[in-house]
This record gives structure tokens, C-alpha cells and sequence, in this order.
């Protein structure tokens, strides 16, 4: 009896792992409270484990582009505790700013990138889903 009960545990833990480890890779932002727009973009899209360049747009609340900002990008796994990274992104131009990022197994990963440039100071957070 009591080799069935740890069987049904086993099965409902891998269970709950392998549905919190299935995505479509496409960021999900969370929304910010500036009037500032920053999006992420992943290549290869949909992402995957291994090394992904993380490329960001940041324009003001008109939509004109932001140029010459410092841009950081933090990522931490969602269910694996101790498991982050984190970098400063690289201007492109035209308010584009990209970074590469070696995400180590799949899953949900938060994703947070800040932007300053005196005086913004913003944050804006998404969720990354790696299969």
C-alpha cells in the first residue's frame, strides 16, 4: 500500500513539473506603470533553453524611440530558486537594445528589464516560457 501512495506522489510532482515546464516561448508582458513602452522580443522565437538573444524596444509614451539609455536585463526561473542572470543590454539604435542570455533549462522565467535615462527609472517585468 504504501509503495502505491509514493508512486500516485511521484506521478502528481512530475506531473505539475512537466505542465509548469510547457509554453509557447512568446514574452508576456506585466504591465508598468510608466507611460514609457518597452517590449521584448526573443531570437531564436519561440525561445528555448540554451542561448537566447533578448532584444528590447523602449520608446517614450508618444512612441518616439529612446536613445542612449542604460538598459539592464534580469532573469530569474520562476521555480528554481538561485537560478538568475543578469547583464546590460547593448544599444542598436533607433531605441533598440539587445543582450544575450544563456538560460540553463526550460521553464517559466521572469524576465525583468529596467530602463534609466535621467529622469526615467522604469521597470518593466515579463514572463518567458522555454520549452
Amino acid at each position: 500500500m504504501r509503495s502505491i501512495f509514493v508512486a500516485f506522489t511521484l506521478f502528481i510532482g512530475l506531473s505539475i513539473i512537466l505542465v509548469a515546464c510547457s509554453g509557447a516561448g512568446t514574452p508576456t508582458p506585466i504591465p508598468a506603470a510608466s507611460g514609457a513602452q518597452i517590449s521584448l522580443t526573443t531570437n531564436p522565437n519561440p525561445a528555448k533553453s540554451g542561448s537566447v538573444e533578448l532584444m528590447v524596444q523602449v520608446a517614450d509614451a508618444g512612441g518616439q524611440p529612446i536613445t542612449d539609455a542604460e538598459v539592464f536585463v534580469f532573469a530569474d526561473h520562476t521555480t528554481m530558486g538561485g537560478m538568475s542572470m543578469q547583464g546590460r543590454a547593448t544599444a542598436q539604435g533607433g531605441g533598440r537594445y539587445a543582450t544575450t542570455a544563456d538560460f540553463s533549462m526550460a521553464g517559466t522565467w521572469k524576465v525583468s528589464v529596467q530602463v534609466r535615462k535621467s529622469p526615467l527609472n522604469i521597470t518593466q517585468e515579463f514572463e518567458l516560457d522555454l520549452k
